[in-house]
């Protein structure tokens, strides 16, 4: 578990089977979850609920952030366009390892339609007890200096 005690969490309706679940697992595994919400079964838009996970994220009120959508790519797509995320789709335990790992991943996106709960939990553990490796710095570095540029496609 580390340094990480408080945990930014939201989903969309693709995870409103696992989300209590999902919960429950965080709770016991010894971390405050803040829940961002979501719809319940009803159809709603990810961008509501990743843009606010990813902003307590970014302004240090969660240590890091879990966010359950269809697929993890709508969610990570968001999340992403906040200064300061770097959140990553992890579809097994290794890429779940290396996102913390070798990329400083802050946030961890999943798919509750490409994943059971049991991998899903298995993708969590694996995130939050894996420290970023320093030697890796270099690279973070250079993905916050693309950050503070402006880019756009033409």
């Amino acid at each position: 578990m580390g340094n990480i005690k408080k945990l930014a969490f939201g989903t969309d309706h693709a995870a409103t089977e696992i989300r209590e679940a999902v919960k429950k697992y965080l709770y016991d595994i010894g971390y405050k979850v803040e829940d961002f919400g979501f719809c319940g079964q009803d159809s709603c838009d990810y961008p509501d609920f990743a843009v606010q996970v990813a902003e307590a994220v970014a302004n240090k009120k969660a240590d890091k952030g879990i966010l359950i959508c269809g697929t993890g790519i709508g969610m990570s797509v968001v999340a992403n366009k906040v200064k300061g995320i770097i959140a990553a789709v992890c579809w097994d335990e290794d890429t779940a390892r290396f996102a913390s790992q070798h990329n400083c991943a802050n946030i961890l996106c999943l798919g509750s339609r490409t994943a059971t709960l049991i991998e899903i939990c298995h993708r969590i553990k694996y995130f939050l007890n894996t420290a970023f490796e320093e030697r890796h710095q270099k690279r973070i570095d250079k993905i916050k200096k693309i950050e503070k540029q402006q880019h756009r496609c033409q």
